[in-house]
């Protein structure tokens, strides 16, 4: 199911046994049924934690304590040419003790990154303006020119999900682990947050072993996803090709076939993307709107946000062809622009 939401936790003997979803496309309402419930809901796990709390007695009604510290991390995208190098720059200390990188990525360079507090959890935060100007003033200082904020193809937030301290107050998040933490409440719910995208196969196998500790599945032996590829990666040694180069055909591997036998194939929509390439988003990717096309599938709108947003007319006609649901086009629209804001 893509673009469902967990409504409800269901319960049998105050044991967690299953969710109450919703398809938010169309409103239909499914009950699934489960021995298992794993919360990996990033900086959102503590809503469905409180919400278990308070259905299987934990504490009374009382909500259950907050785990998760948000942390803003901001990150800027500028042309090639401000680096124009196949490898990536990190000053460990900057004049204020944090880190900067400048990072080559499809044809781009990302700027980055900041670590600020934040007491909400924005779905699309905005950059503070003292992160923008540590980033830019920053950068000056080791790139071949100074970028300004003119030079910004495409700014973005991240929220991290880090794993908060018993005693810690908030106010600085610098100093948290940014370890994975697997928590099992009085349910029998299994809540993984922290870590990185970098650990995401460690943090799976604890999640795996926590539920087998717990009797919720069957234990598996420890590294079995060690040899399997992921789809599209079983390709020639001749075609891998620099991560740094523009975004098209090679970034497909071993689905490159696939992809240049969709309609539209040969018709370019932009640098790196095909009408054959949105089609084939549609057809085996699940992507239904602009966004998933041009944020998830691509990654058009983090790396020129101006022509991400040109594009959703055309990208939006074609998904409409596809799959005969809105694709909201104003939508990603006004989320272009939102990736173009900078605070002055």
């Amino acid at each position: 199911m893509n673009y469902c939401r967990a409504e409800n936790l269901l319960y049998d003997d105050s044991k967690v046994s299953g969710l109450v979803c919703q398809d938010t496309l169309t409103g239909t309402q499914y009950t699934i049924k489960t021995r298992c419930v794993v919360n990996a809901t990033g900086v959102w796990v503590d809503e469905l934690r409180q919400k278990d709390g308070a259905a299987s007695g934990a504490g009374g009604k009382r909500a259950t304590e907050p785990m998760v510290t948000p942390s803003q991390g901001v990150h800027m995208v500028v042309d090639r040419s401000f680096l124009d190098s196949d490898v990536a720059l990190m000053v460990p200390k900057t004049a204020d003790g944090r880190v900067l990188f400048a990072v080559p990525w499809l044809g781009k360079v990302i700027l980055g990154t900041t670590d600020t507090p934040r007491n909400d959890l924005a779905l699309e935060p905005l950059p503070f303006k003292e992160e923008v100007d540590f980033i830019l003033n920053e950068s000056a200082r080791y790139l071949r020119r100074a970028p300004t904020r003119a030079d910004v193809k495409s700014v973005w937030v991240g929220l991290r999900p880090l794993v908060k301290p018993q005693d810690d107050d908030g106010d600085n998040t610098k100093g948290i682990s940014r370890e994975h933490t697997v928590m099992v409440s009085r349910s029998g719910m299994v809540t993984v947050t922290g870590g990185k995208w970098t650990t995401y196969r460690a943090m799976a196998e604890d999640v795996l072993d926590a539920c087998a500790d717990r009797s919720l599945l069957e234990r598996r032996v420890k590294g079995v996803t060690t040899h399997l590829k992921l789809v599209g990666s079983s390709v020639p040694e001749a075609q891998i090709r620099s991560i740094c180069m523009p975004p098209g055909l090679h970034s497909y591997g071993d689905e490159q076939a696939a992809v240049q036998a969709m309609p539209g194939a040969d018709r370019l929509l932009c640098e790196g993307l095909t009408e054959g390439m949105v089609r084939f988003a549609a057809r085996y990717e699940y992507a239904i709107t602009v966004e998933d096309v041009l944020a998830r599938r691509s990654r058009l709108l983090f790396l020129d946000a101006l022509l991400a947003g040109s594009l959703a007319s055309p990208v939006g006609d074609i998904l409409l062809d596809e799959t005969g649901i809105d694709p909201q086009r104003q939508a990603f629209e006004d989320l272009a622009q939102h990736y173009l804001r900078l605070p002055e």
